[in-house]
């Protein structure tokens, strides 16, 4: 599987650099020699490739991961990418003003140490970090997106080098046409489409291309693979594995991680039997709630009831909630622990760059026993009282 898929990152590589652009004018031995990322280990969603002066990072947001729905050019020097082809979006590096539409990204940028380039967000109400509000109180960092839609107008006038924001990966279909007019960068982020912890915390590798931190992705990824293996080891020994079930219902659906999600792969790692285990899904699966009822009505452990933080407030969505035997026995736990004025926890600003935190407090959930083989506290988890 790996080899083919460098076969064929280097064929699209030549393909996009030496004969598919007629409107390229560098011969063949003017061209730069890419070199493939093969730091990145873990995420399926994108690929890059450097040469000391360029880097080229290919989005694939389609099913089959080889399918590139976007390409990116990060360069230095205005004279490397004359007569490039308009498929690709250029950017020059390093950004220096960025606009982040989402807490996970800003704080993304956090860790790489550039809260200082970061000139506006999406909507300050999902943030916790005291340094990110502080500067928006200040208008640092003003907000571009309180509703669903962009403001168009205010984004314009900002004029920043990068826009960061999520969609599925084709920026033709997802992205203002009139913002693409403006020819600001719009780079879409895929970590959502990843099926496994370790796949989404290395899309930091993605964030910091764009702002010449590579060395520093590097290593805060490091650290963090190293301490997600060495837990997974852990709580690959045990031979108890409680059964666990996730969220709650919402209108008429109850939405279940897929058994193919990186959900379903934290709770594996953490020594559980998810009862959706079995799902080939990679998303969520609508339920209802009878559906769910008949499956994890003895589950032991019930886990994210959205911003809920009583089992009172957890019955005031739904009375028959109190049927679970997870409800009955106090197991139903919530990552709410540190949550803003609005709800919003910290959980969903940093979880996805520290999925070992996640699975360390997992752990000390599931498996109070090794406690003394975990070094710290709750990070973003507490029970329902």
């Amino acid at each position: 599987m790996q080899s083919n898929f460098l076969k064929y990152f280097f064929a699209v590589s030549l393909l996009f650099l030496f004969g598919c652009d007629q409107q390229t004018e560098k011969s063949v031995d003017q061209l730069p020699v890419l070199e493939k990322d093969r730091g990145i280990k873990y995420a399926k969603r994108f690929s890059i490739a450097r040469d000391k002066d360029l880097t080229y990072i290919y989005l694939f947001g389609n099913k089959d991961n080889y399918d590139i729905t976007a390409t990116y050019l990060i360069y230095k020097n205005d004279a490397d990418v004359k007569n490039v082809s308009n498929s690709i979006t250029l950017i020059k590096s390093p950004c220096k003003k960025i606009a982040a539409l989402s807490s996970i990204y800003v704080n993304m940028l956090c860790e790489l140490g550039l809260i200082d380039k970061v000139a506006a967000i999406d909507n300050v109400d999902y943030v916790n970090n005291k340094e990110i509000l502080e500067r928006c109180a200040t208008k640092k960092i003003i907000e571009l997106s309180r509703g669903i839609e962009l403001d168009l107008e205010q984004t314009i006038a900002l004029d920043p080098d990068i826009i960061f924001t999520f969609g599925m990966g084709d920026p033709k279909k997802e992205v203002n046409p009139k913002l693409l007019q403006t020819k600001i960068p719009v780079a879409i982020s895929l970590d959502h489409k990843e099926e496994t912890p370790l796949a989404r915390a290395e899309w930091i590798k993605f964030f910091a291309a764009f702002v010449d931190k590579k060395e520093m992705a590097d290593s805060i990824f490091n650290v963090v693979e190293k301490n997600y293996n060495e837990l997974k080891a852990i709580c690959a020994k045990t031979k108890e594995r409680p059964t666990v079930f996730n969220d709650i219902k919402y209108s008429d659906s109850w939405y279940m991680p897929g058994g193919k999600s990186y959900v379903a792969q934290l709770l594996h790692d953490a020594g559980t039997n998810y009862l959706w285990k079995e799902d080939e899904n990679y998303g969520s699966i609508p339920l209802s709630f009878e559906q769910v009822y008949a499956k994890a009505k003895e589950a032991e452990f019930w886990l994210n009831v959205s911003t809920l933080k009583t089992k009172k407030d957890l019955l005031s969505f739904d009375s028959r909630y109190a049927e679970f035997t997870a409800f009955k026995k106090g197991n139903v736990f919530n990552n709410t622990k540190y949550t803003n004025a609005h709800g919003y926890s910290t959980y969903w600003e940093t979880g996805m760059i520290y999925p070992d935190r996640i699975l360390s407090d997992l752990i000390l959930i599931f498996h109070p026993e090794l406690k003394t083989q975990i070094k710290n506290e709750m990070y973003y988890y507490e029970q329902l009282k």
